[in-house]
């Protein structure tokens, strides 16, 4: 008969592995094998005499990693739907009708209200924000005809070509003018660059051409200099670009890894140390991504999801190359 060993007489190594291994049977078990984690490991403690330590601080990082999976971010675009949207359009409902609690008479206006509005994806039909508006349908049962692309939003009445061949859209205007909300859904905001120079253009042509539409951003997660990014952003006319940015998960600055006020790392846990874990993955970032040793903008976030990584999460997560195997491999936009 075999004889287990009590947890609280492993090594700290082992208790470490046998807590990624819970993870793999539950939470990441639609990402990963149970054994990828050992090829990953040895990644590390590439030092004749670095090896245990290393490898006892990369199992550390790893058993703090947050993977949301396809049933968690089925859940959390429930939240967007209901928390984000309906929930303060039924409240304005309420409000505008004295305080109201007559459901069918309530529930009447909010369908009308859902009917005038589009959802959208941020990017194009290939990227993860259109990627997600599949299960967000799903998830809420709502309607395709809810749905469109970026280009759907405006017609031109004419082309024109000049002498280099460049097309200029003459005539534009909404498409639909009954819609009065579109809805911009994300999975992440990390720095707020895709809202300033993907979303930016479109918004202003919206509210150029109808200054009384609403243009709403929904991340599913966003850091906190990502949101207040994107909560900045003003049209030309120096109003606010979006009428409302929200987020189901905000990321502080303890989600940051090595900040001072990081959440990762345990006082208790005597065998690790946060400057060594920190000049580890710098190390080896410098070499995986040199103009980002610690993420995208100094992300240091240890985040992925079941459709891909963040460049914010720590690149010796993510990046594979034939020298180093990935755990949570992040899959680039080819342009």
């Amino acid at each position: 008969m075999a004889i287990r060993t009590p947890l609280n007489t492993l090594s700290l190594y082992d208790r470490l592995v046998n807590k990624v291994l819970t993870y793999y049977a539950t939470v990441w078990q639609d990402r990963r094998a149970g054994e990828t984690y050992k090829k990953w490991l040895a990644n590390f403690g590439q030092e004749k005499n670095g090896s245990e330590k290393e490898q006892l601080h990369a199992i550390y990082l790893l058993s703090k990693f947050m993977y949301f999976g396809n049933l968690e971010l089925r859940e959390l675009l429930k939240s967007v739907f209901r928390d984000l949207y309906k929930y303060p359009i039924v409240s304005e409902i309420r409000i505008n009708n004295g305080n109201s609690k007559n459901i069918e008479s309530i529930n009447k206006e909010f369908d009308k209200a859902l009917s005038l509005t589009r959802f959208l994806g941020v990017g194009n039909p290939s990227e993860s924000g259109v990627h997600l508006l599949y299960y967000f349908r799903q998830e809420n049962a709502l309607p395709k005809d809810l749905f469109i692309n970026i280009h759907e939003i405006f017609k031109n009445n004419e082309v024109s070509v000049d002498s280099k061949k460049s097309l200029t859209l003459l005539g534009t205007r909404i498409r639909d003018e009954k819609i009065r909300r579109y809805i911009f859904i994300d999975d992440f905001c990390g720095s707020g660059t895709q809202a300033t120079e993907y979303l930016a253009p479109v918004v202003n042509a919206i509210k150029s051409l109808d200054p009384k539409i609403e243009v709403y951003y929904f991340m599913l997660f966003a850091t906190e200099i990502g949101s207040v990014t994107v909560k900045s952003l003003k049209t030309p006319a120096g109003k606010p670009l979006f009428d409302r940015v929200s987020e189901v998960f905000l990321i502080d600055e303890s989600f940051k890894c090595f900040s001072k006020s990081s959440r990762f790392f345990d006082p208790a846990e005597k065998e690790i140390d946060k400057d060594f874990c920190r000049t580890m993955c710098a190390s080896y970032g410098a070499i995986l991504m040199p103009s980002a040793p610690l993420g995208f903008k100094d992300g240091q976030l240890l985040l992925s999801f079941f459709h891909n990584t963040p460049d914010n999460t720590l690149p010796v997560f993510w990046t594979e190359t034939p020298s180093w195997t990935a755990i949570f491999k992040r899959f680039h936009k080819i342009s």
